[in-house]
Formats: structure tokens, C-alpha cells, sequence
């Protein structure tokens, strides 16, 4: 779907228009604003497009082991990331200066693009959420999403974003901030119920016994209090936080068009 140096925006612009909003390019000023601004009968919404590729250090990286013929391995966490977080602030800044009245929602869509897309593409849900995945020991119940363990780049932008898009070139999902004042609005607008399939939201996710939500005035850099938190607020005697880890290899493999 899209490639570097592709026309995402406008392909981006021909995916709202698909599922039935109008969509305007908003012009470049003097201040920060906003990429798109996209319209249906009933609700309005501001759009910041942000991509992430491989630098060109880790893209030359990776084409010289495979050439070397070498296997191209990643081990990356799926935590919240200081990188990502910049991005998300730029984006965040922008829908502010483009702010047009209360009743306009903003969401950035987040695109992650390349070989590792991806693991970036999880990375960006943890650190847009502040999530990990925890594991009830009292209850021996499967391993469950996190929300607000860490700090929350929906946290520190409550007041601005009510929604995200993250996606790859193949995948996407519609997170939702549930910090947002206008979380509730903003759940019963046409985008999220468009996009049903394939949203995320805590709040929902807590309610069906699927998900954990810290949601109390605990210091997120202290991990042993905010695990004492989760286990007082859910009745658990001991829980633990597991952080995930995306593994993937690459190797070149040499094929001969005549054998076929």
C-alpha cells in the first residue's frame, strides 16, 4: 500500500473518501497545522500524517549482512519509545494550530513503513497507551494488555488527541484515548463505529475482563507501586509485568529462474 516517497498522504485521502468522508488538504501556513480535515453529515475530524521508516543507517546495515549472506536478525522490546514519543508530540502540536472549534476531533494517524514496520507499528501502541502486558500469578489467567503502566503519550496529550490511527502497509487499527475528555464523544462518532473492527479501546477492553487499566495517581516510573496498585485494584495477591519482545530474521536466499 505504501512505499518510501510514495503519495501516502493522498492515498491516505482516498481511504477516508472510500469509507464515505469528504476531505479537504489543509494549507500550509505560518504556524503548525494539520495535514487533512475530513467531513461527513455529522461529525468533523483533524488529521496529522506521520511516517516512521529504518534509517538509513540501519537500512544500509541490513543490505550488508544479507549481501554478505548473513542472517539480518531485530530483538526490539515492545515498550514505549523516547523516538516515537517525539513523533507523536510533533503530530500533536500540529492538530493543536489547527484547531478549528470543540466540536472537531483530532487524530493523528501514525504509518509505519519498511522492513521493520511491523515491530514499530507496536511500538507506537505502547507508547501512545504507556502499556505492557501483565500476568495475574494469584489467578494463573493468560497474559493480558497493560494500559497507562507507563507514562502515556495519550496522557500527556489528553487535551489534544482523542484517536490514532497506527498502521503498516497491510494492517491498521484505530486506537482510541480514553484520557480524552471528549472520550466518550468521541467513541459514539462515525470513525470509530466505521472503523469497528478494528479499534482499540481500555476502557471497553477492562469492562469485558480482557485488560488492565492503571488508572489511579501512582508514579509510572516506580514499577514495583504501580504493580502494587494493579493488584490492590484488581484483588490479586501477586501480578507481573512482562515486556514483550519482537524477534524477526531475514536472509537472502539465491534463486534460479531456469530450475522452473
Amino acid at each position: 500500500m505504501f512505499a518510501k516517497n510514495m503519495d501516502y498522504e493522498n492515498r491516505i485521502k482516498r481511504f477516508f473518501e472510500s469509507i464515505g468522508y469528504h476531505v479537504e488538504y489543509i494549507p500550509t501556513g505560518k504556524g503548525e497545522t494539520p495535514d487533512l480535515y475530513i467531513t461527513d453529515d455529522n461529525f468533523s475530524y483533524l488529521v496529522e500524517i506521520k511516517t516512521k521508516y529504518p534509517s538509513t543507517a540501519m537500512e544500509k546495515e541490513r543490505t550488508n549482512t544479507l549481501d554478505s549472506g548473513g542472517i539480518y536478525q531485530t530483538n526490539e522490546a515492545i515498550t514505549r519509545k523516547n523516538r516515537l514519543s517525539g513523533v507523536i508530540s510533533k503530530a500533536a502540536s500540529q492538530l493543536n494550530g489547527g484547531r478549528r472549534s470543540t466540536h472537531v476531533f483530532s487524530v493523528v494517524w501514525l504509518l509505519a513503513s519498511g522492513y521493520n514496520a511491523e515491530q514499530v507499528m507496536y511500538q507506537f501502541e505502547a507508547t501512545l497507551f504507556g502499556s505492557t502486558t501483565i500476568y495475574d500469578v494469584t489467578r494463573n489467567k493468560a497474559t493480558s494488555d497493560c494500559f497507562y503502566f507507563y507514562n502515556s503519550d495519550f496522557y500527556r496529550h489528553k487535551e489534544i488527541l482523542d484517536g490514532a490511527i497506527i498502521s503498516t502497509e497491510h494492517n491498521a487499527k484505530l486506537l482510541i484515548n480514553s484520557l480524552s475528555s471528549r472520550y466518550n464523544e468521541f467513541k459514539k462518532s462515525s470513525l470509530p463505529i466505521k472503523l469497528s473492527k478494528a479499534i482499540v479501546d481500555p476502557i471497553g477492553i477492562e469492562k469485558n475482563g480482557n485488560g488492565y487499566i492503571v488508572d489511579g495517581d501512582v508514579d509510572r516510573t516506580n514499577k514495583e507501586a504501580v504493580i502494587k496498585y494493579l493488584c490492590n485494584k484488581y484483588n490479586s495477591e501477586r501480578m507481573i509485568n512482562v515486556t514483550m519482545k519482537y524477534h524477526s530474521g531475514t536472509m537472502k536466499i539465491k534463486y534460479d529462474l531456469s530450475d522452473t
